[in-house]
């Protein structure tokens, strides 16, 4: 995918990180901040809804870490090599160099991840 930042390797698979990750992030933090949560607990700080609002979307960022590394986690035990794992704004794209003989394991890669 174009306009990626690389974000080095993991578990020697090339991350990167589309520009519309970022956009997503801000997005969601900004939601959070400014509207969701000073409805679900008026009188906090503003702060207070900006700190907890960038947590939250700091852990949607790292859950898509973590969901496109199992799918790469599970590749590997069978077999199967990743070329690189992209994230974007719809989530993340794990490129694979070949493909699964068993359907049986296809299926098992494309239910990985938390």
């Amino acid at each position: 995918m174009r306009s990626t930042i690389p974000l080095g390797k993991w578990a020697g698979v090339p991350v990167g990180l589309h520009w519309s990750v970022a956009l997503t992030v801000v997005l969601i933090a900004t939601s959070l901040a400014e509207s969701v949560l000073p409805e679900l607990d008026p009188g906090e700080t503003r702060t207070a809804y900006w700190v907890a609002a960038v947590i939250v979307a700091l852990a949607f960022f790292l859950s898509l870490i973590a969901h496109e590394l199992a799918h790469t986690v599970v590749a590997r035990r069978h077999d199967v090599e990743v070329d690189s794992i992209t994230l974007w704004l719809l989530g993340g794209v794990s490129r694979f160099s070949s493909e699964p003989d068993d359907p049986s394991v296809e299926l098992r890669l494309s239910m990985a991840g938390p």
